[in-house]
């Protein structure tokens, strides 16, 4: 750990060098954040109605996604825009202003910050790029916004931040105009970019935000100050980042275990290798540090390590929607072997335990099963076309004693399957009653959502985790919602995904205390 202390202090240093960066009372600008994240009311500087620029990229996504406190946009070329009177400059407003969203090239952010200081502005997202991220020109304009920030007394996040979207104030300011529902998982990332393709891919499978804030350069707000925040915000019940610094390492580190005893932290690290660090530094002026020292740091504080964007995803579905793993033991339930197979195999390597499962439980699922079935632990259902028998086979292992999750291999996604069939028999017996098709495909749908209410009812009932994995690809997203659960089906397009997202809960678990089974491989 101290090694990574060093090494971070370091890092701090040349950051500070850089952006003129005030260790001032974080714990003060936690606090604030909660008005910043929640405005009543806006302004869009820098407010446009060219198509594609980013005044008009910010504006139309706030206007479109229907914020209901008060927007201004200010141009001093226009008088009105998306329906709205514009104003020359922010002082012109006739109103308070919570927050300011500005757009304008780098060199005019200075005056702007003044007019805002002027009216009273306390907050500040600057979209605008051309800071620390560029030269050393672009290093003393960011110490100087910092600077006139620091003088008025307002927040600023960013610089070269791509927005914010905080989706229980309905307020989506991003140049990505995707909206994804109201829930428990924030996203903290200091590109704005790979944040926005990660808030996208949340949206289409189905993963519930309660907030998203593109970090960009950090000249003020740092990830420690944004963890502090989202450490009491009701909203957030698990935390992903992605970092390319972690600046301060000490502090990040510290706030960042304790925050984890509440939240699971998961962190997606880039500037793991040398031709990514170089990457990072022209990307967001960050100096990333040693990658195997950090991830040390992290499992040392119990925080959880992504390789890859789609791990962070898959970790945040999970941790999301199901409950917590109380240890390592795993059932399986699979429609056919193979998979059954390579699922074992995945959890011993991530070591995670398929134990011998007793006689009774046996006996109870045999009686919906042939007698060739494999009578043990993967449960393999041999392709059985008894709707009761995967529902029996899941409940069997879940309100057993000897198991702390079950995975569930190919129960969802048959309906795509069926719909495939039901093409091609149409097709080759033009004879075959429309009506008949129509109604094995209707059943089929039925029979896979109370498969996914099943299991969600059961996960409320026993307080273990069903992973799912589908066997087929679909269109309905990873996650299931249930409309007053507290629960929700998730479900896989690979049994590795779901192991790992498993021995990942579990680690969790292990290393936070919540269970002393041994720490799966990560």
């Amino acid at each position: 750990m101290e090694a990574s202390v060093q090494v971070s202090r370091g890092e701090e240093s040349q950051q500070m060098e850089n952006t003129g960066h005030h260790l001032r009372d974080r714990v003060d600008y936690a606090q604030r954040l909660k008005k910043l994240f929640d405005p009543k009311s806006v302004a869009i500087i820098g407010a446009s109605t060219t198509f594609g620029k980013w005044g008009q990229l910010i504006s139309s996504n706030i206007v479109a996604g229907g914020f209901d406190g008060k927007i201004f946009p200010v141009n001093p070329k226009s008088k009105e825009m998306f329906g709205l009177p514009v104003s020359r400059t922010v002082g012109d407003i006739q109103d308070t202003v919570d927050v300011a969203f500005i757009t304008t090239p780098a060199d005019t952010v200075p005056s702007v910050l003044r007019d805002c200081g002027r009216k009273g502005v306390k907050g500040a997202v600057i979209i605008s790029s051309g800071f620390s991220e560029t030269d050393m020109a672009g290093k003393d304009l960011e110490r100087e916004i910092v600077r006139l920030s620091l003088e008025n007394d307002i927040l600023i996040i960013g610089p070269n931040t791509m927005g914010i979207i905080c989706p229980y104030a309905d307020l989506f300011a991003t140049g990505s105009h995707t909206r994804p529902r109201k829930g428990t998982v924030a996203f903290v990332s200091q590109s704005g970019n790979l944040g926005n393709q990660l808030i996208h891919w949340a949206e289409q499978q189905g993963i519930g935000i309660s907030l998203f804030v593109g970090s960009g350069n950090e000249a003020m707000i740092t990830c420690p100050d944004y963890l502090e925040y989202l450490e009491h915000d009701p909203h957030t019940k698990i935390i992903a980042l992605y970092l390319e610094s972690a600046g301060n390492g000490a502090h990040f580190i510290e706030v960042a275990k304790r925050v984890n005893k509440k939240k699971p932290l998961i962190v997606l690290k880039g500037g793991r290798t040398e031709a990514g660090r170089a990457a990072a530094a022209s990307h967001t002026g960050s100096m990333s540090g040693e990658d195997a020292i950090f991830r040390a740091a992290c499992r040392q504080a119990g925080i959880l390590n992504a390789r890859v964007p789609s791990g962070l995803l898959n970790l945040s579905a999970g941790f999301s929607s199901l409950p917590l793993p109380q240890g390592n033991r795993v059932g399986i339930v699979t429609l056919g072997g193979g998979w059954g197979v390579v699922t074992a195999d995945e959890c011993n390597e991530k070591g995670l335990v398929v134990p011998d499962i007793p006689g009774d439980i046996v006996e109870a699922i045999g009686r919906h099963l042939p007698p060739f079935w494999s009578k043990g632990n993967p449960v393999d259902l041999v392709g059985t076309r008894d709707p009761y028998a995967p529902i029996v086979a899941v409940e069997e292992l879940m309100k057993w004693d000897g198991v702390d999750a079950v995975i569930s291999l190919g129960l969802v996604g048959r309906d795509e399957l069926v719909r495939f069939l039901i093409q091609s028999t149409s097709k080759a017996d033009p004879d075959m009653p429309q009506e008949f098709l129509d109604q094995i495909e209707a059943l089929s749908h039925e029979y896979e959502e109370a498969y996914i209410e099943k299991m969600v009812e059961f996960m409320e009932t026993y307080e273990k985790p069903i992973i799912g994995v589908t066997m087929a690809r679909t269109d309905k997203g990873t996650v299931r919602p249930l409309p007053g659960r507290r629960y929700s089906g998730v479900f896989y397009q690979t049994p590795e995904t779901g192991v790992n997202v498993l021995a990942g809960m579990v680690a969790y678990s292990r290393l936070s205390g919540l269970t002393s089974a041994p720490l799966p491989s990560l």
